[in-house]
């Protein structure tokens, strides 16, 4: 998502644009799919506000961490954005009353360590770009504390319509804003839109809602900081890039801690 984010800002888009195209361009194949599978579609007014609500935050992360991405670094941004598993287990321990074990404190202390660790914060000095990250990382954990309250939509239903809903907030917001929306894309240009759109709307946020679903926003979370480590291997392994010896030790650290994390939820 950061590189391919990166990618559509040279071609002139803007965070509010990047998350919009994010959100929209999928919806047609999912309805499609949808169809094939033979889903009712419809929504009942609980679920109706439960996926209304998650389109919201699930709206004010992307655009939030997209607009950073415009400030700091991407991989710095996303640092910082993953400090949600922070907050979904604090505010677990606090307010849902769920007090995380000595091991899986430990956990998530290695996690967010090893995050650190791989991030170049060298070149961050713009408060704006630190604020709107952590802003992602506060509203993506209640979003993901709503997810585990859909349990019960189809996830094929709730990937379309938290999708479908987010689209048409984002255009509405931009209609307040001095930067539109743009729509003036060459064939190949739209083709890479299209991409973007569905590896992010099925690769991630389909498999990171059927996740929450699975076994809940805390162990979720958690094995999610492996995303910054994949981005290391695949540019490790692709593109010729370097790993220091900080960085491949910060990798042990969060791959440690997603390993311990699964024994401790088999047991």
């Amino acid at each position: 998502m950061p590189l391919f984010t990166k990618i559509l800002f040279d071609l002139g888009l803007n965070p509010i644009g990047s998350s919009f195209y994010r959100m929209s361009l999928a919806l047609i194949f999912i309805f499609i799919y949808s169809k094939f599978l033979k889903i009712d579609m419809k929504l009942n007014k609980k679920e109706f506000r439960l996926v209304l609500l998650a389109a919201l935050f699930f709206t004010l992360n992307s655009i939030s961490l997209f607009a950073s991405y415009k400030y700091i670094n991407s991989g710095s941004a996303t640092s910082i954005h993953f400090l949600y598993p922070v907050i979904i287990f604090t505010a677990s321990a606090f307010m849902l009353k769920q007090r995380p074990s000595i091991y899986e404190i430990l956990c998530i202390a290695a996690a967010v360590m090893g995050l650190f660790f791989i991030a170049d914060f060298k070149e961050v000095s713009s408060a704006p770009g630190i604020i709107y990250a952590f802003m992602s990382a506060i509203v993506y954990s209640v979003y993901s504390f709503i997810l585990e309250r859909t349990k019960k939509i189809h996830p094929i239903k709730l990937l379309f319509y938290v999708n479908f809903f987010g689209s048409l907030m984002i255009f509405a917001f931009s209609l307040s804003q001095p930067e539109r929306i743009p729509f003036d894309f060459t064939l190949p240009q739209f083709g890479l839109l299209i991409f973007y759109s569905c590896i992010l709307t099925v690769g991630a946020t389909f498999l990171y809602q059927k996740a929450v679903a699975k076994i809940g926003a805390k162990y979720t979370s958690i094995l999610s900081t492996l995303e910054p480590v994949t981005s290391l291997a695949v540019g490790l392994l692709f593109l010729k890039e370097n790993m220091t010896l900080l960085q491949f030790f910060a990798a042990v650290l969060i791959v440690l801690a997603a390993l311990v994390l699964i024994k401790l939820k088999k047991a």
